[in-house]
């Protein structure tokens, strides 16, 4: 925690909401070049962010299910940390139908998301660093990071320094947006088709699937890393849909 003044603030959450802000302003300053304004992202905020909020939690407590069965009145504790991307992504494309209940809108604003999400992204996940979570595989490499023992899960509770999977999906998220800045000025991808955020699925799941391996702890069904399913099901979909495209 973060105290100013009497003002108290949870690092992880402040971490998410800067994320969110600054996601939204690098969409709101491309919106132009949809025919759209800026004022349309910032409307959409509040659906988008708070359906996405929602969507990220419901599949945190989801993968967490015998803990919270257990303990109900942590679900709403966003504050301790846990959300899910892939839940929060689905939401928030909920929150933006509910929003426009136009097509062509809804298709144009996915776009503009697609550069604000992984900007967003990018900065959220510090917020893992601050709560001591988000941690991979133990090792010995020197960007190691240390965790405390209060935060360590049993199964490797002996070691002190893990792979910083925060930081790995970071730096992807960044890679992500610079992917798509280029696509869109070398004009290989129109901007306002839906074939950005289509992009952007695709080399999140891409990413996402690899770095699962480096988890210590995943959520499973019947033996399958519900995370890398998902992720092949979008850098499946991404591909389709895009060579049906053209």
């Amino acid at each position: 925690m973060w105290t100013v003044g009497k003002l108290t603030f949870h690092l992880y959450g402040l971490l998410i909401g800067l994320g969110i802000l600054i996601g939204a302003s690098v969409s709101a300053i491309m919106a132009k070049k949809v025919k759209l304004k800026a004022d349309d992202v910032w409307d959409a905020l509040l659906w988008v962010g708070g359906g996405g909020v929602i969507g990220a939690r419901l599949y945190h407590v989801l993968d967490l299910w015998e803990y919270y069965w257990l303990n109900p009145t942590k679900i709403l504790a966003v504050w301790n940390g846990g959300l899910g991307i892939f839940g929060g992504i689905l939401g928030g494309m909920v929150g933006l139908w509910f929003y426009t209940k136009n097509r062509q809108k809804f298709i144009k604003i996915l776009d503009l998301a697609a550069f604000g999400l992984p900007v967003g992204q990018a900065i959220g996940r510090w917020g893992n660093y601050f709560n001591q979570e988000l941690y991979g595989l133990p090792t010995k490499l020197f960007w190691g990071i240390y965790i405390r023992p209060e935060n360590r899960l049993l199964e490797v509770f002996e070691y002190e320094r893990f792979h910083p999977l925060f930081l790995y999906e970071s730096l992807w998220s960044l890679f992500i947006f610079g992917m798509l800045i280029w696509l869109v000025n070398k004009k290989k991808v129109k901007l306002g088709e839906g074939k950005l955020f289509i992009y952007y699925l695709g080399l999140y799941g891409f990413g996402r699937f690899w770095l699962e391996w480096l988890r210590i702890e995943s959520w499973k069904v019947y033996g399958l890393n519900v995370a890398q399913v998902i992720s092949i099901g979008l850098v499946g979909m991404a591909v389709f849909w895009l060579k049906k495209r053209g």
